[in-house]
């Protein structure tokens, strides 16, 4: 039964997460919320407990290579099951090509790419015996679309794309399913500091919203609903893809 099903969300103390976090709670499921932030990801699984479902909170650096065994056998101490996993957490990192260091670059990567890779080697035992499951991972139309001074955040999440679809063959026969999701431009906080560096906030705003065939810029809710049908059994057919979600931003061509 529904209830019974668990779900690991990295990222959740804010942003996307959150909302995945609060999606997949209102679902039934079980909701084990990852994060560096202490303070949010507590009120997120607070919140969750307080409306009823069940959530722990985890404190951990993804972009550690050793986070996630920690990860796992805390879900399995707890709930004995692991059914969803959605990789969230990742760094917004942009800098000039000339200024770029090193650091930084592993930094991004780190966050952004390889902790996809080692969640899904560190769950894939625990989700096969659980019955299987779903692995989401959270890239973006900058794989595809980007801008001058986001070489590193872009490799990552065209890295996310790519390794997505790897994972789906691999899986696949332990009864994992693996599909990623771009979002496009989503209120997060991410977007409040891209704000904050404009001269004009509100009518950027509106110019970015402007862009959209739906008119407006997207919300963390608008992701958690993808996330929760790729999550679930209706998508029981559907594994190494990607599916955009920008409220058609890449679907047209600006001219002048």
């Amino acid at each position: 039964m529904m209830g019974s099903r668990v779900a690991v969300v990295t990222g959740g103390a804010a942003g996307i997460g959150r909302g995945c976090a609060f999606r997949l709670a209102s679902e039934g499921y079980r909701v084990a919320v990852i994060d560096i932030d202490v303070e949010g990801g507590e009120k997120v699984a607070a919140r969750i407990r307080s409306d009823g479902g069940e959530a722990f909170f985890l404190e951990s650096d993804v972009g550690e290579p050793n986070a996630f065994p920690g990860i796992v056998a805390a879900v399995a101490r707890r709930w004995d099951g692991l059914h969803v996993l959605v990789n969230n957490a990742g760094l917004d990192y942009n800098e000039p090509l000339s200024e770029m260091t090193v650091a930084a670059w592993d930094r991004c990567l780190e966050v952004d790419l390889r902790s996809v890779a080692l969640s899904a080697q560190a769950a894939a035992d625990l989700m096969e015996r659980s019955g299987g499951g779903s692995i989401v991972n959270i890239a973006s139309v900058m794989a595809w679309y980007t801008v001058p001074d986001y070489g590193a955040y872009t490799a990552s999440k065209a890295g996310v794309i790519g390794l997505t679809r790897t994972l789906a063959l691999e899986l696949g026969p332990k009864g994992i399913r693996v599909n990623a999701i771009a979002p496009g431009f989503i209120d997060t906080a991410a977007w409040d500091r891209v704000l904050a560096k404009m001269d004009d906030p509100e009518e950027f705003a509106a110019s970015v919203s402007a862009l959209h065939a739906v008119g407006r810029r997207g919300k963390p809710s608008d992701i958690a609903g993808v996330v929760a049908f790729l999550a679930g059994d209706d998508a029981g057919f559907i594994t190494g893809q990607t599916l955009v979600v920008d409220g058609g931003l890449t679907s047209q061509i600006r001219l002048g």
